[in-house]
């Protein structure tokens, strides 16, 4: 859904870019880079138990997920195999900050259900494009990993804010709970769109 409109926030990532440039980064090592920073943000989690800062956190290694794209474009060395690796990274932080939740909240099922179903979106795509050829931006599903990732680190900046129960269960099970449904609805867009997809082009 937000992903259209990320070339208008192409500024702070390039001007990162150019920083990691001159340390002698290439975009891979780039993508690399924000992986440890990724996963050292869920050790720290786990280890100081802080809700708050870890959503921050989150949001910022989400926001630094795009200088590897922008060093990319200043180097020119765009490549397939940097976009295959930037979304196998992203895929194991996404993972990882579900699995570094589902820790420190206990409330594992829940967690794992989203993690299985933002999977299961990306392979629902990456699948149908393996039978007809389809544009990366003829997929406008509702609830993308962009979107995933922003509702999820809020829920969990909330539940550090708010740590008290709601109708018995704290603000986090209800972020979890809600994000579930707009995950598996997007399954069920994306199935559809796949049908129509490969039923009109084979």
């Amino acid at each position: 859904m937000l992903t259209p409109y990320k070339a208008y926030f192409r500024r702070g990532p390039e001007a990162a870019a150019r920083l990691f440039i001159r340390l002698g980064f290439s975009p891979n090592g780039v993508t690399l880079f924000g992986l440890f920073l990724g996963l050292f943000t869920c050790l720290l989690f786990i280890w100081n138990r802080n809700a708050v800062l870890f959503g921050f956190l989150m949001i910022g290694c989400g926001l630094f997920d795009a200088v590897d794209g922008a060093a990319a474009r200043l180097t020119n060395q765009i490549t397939k195999f940097g976009s295959y690796l930037d979304a196998i990274c992203d895929r194991i932080f996404e993972a990882a900050g579900a699995l570094a939740v589902a820790y420190v909240s206990g409330h594992w099922a829940l967690c794992f259900s989203v993690t299985a179903g933002s999977m299961l979106v990306s392979y629902a795509k990456a699948r149908a494009s393996m039978e007809v050829n389809i544009s990366n931006t003829e997929w406008p599903d509702f609830m993308e990993r962009t979107e995933r990732d922003i509702i999820f680190a809020i829920g969990v900046i909330l539940w550090g804010f708010f740590p008290g129960t709601f109708f018995g269960k704290d603000l986090l099970f209800w972020v979890l709970v809600g994000l579930n449904l707009a995950v598996y609805g997007t399954l069920v867009q994306r199935l559809f769109r796949a049908k129509r997809f490969i039923e009109s082009r084979t």
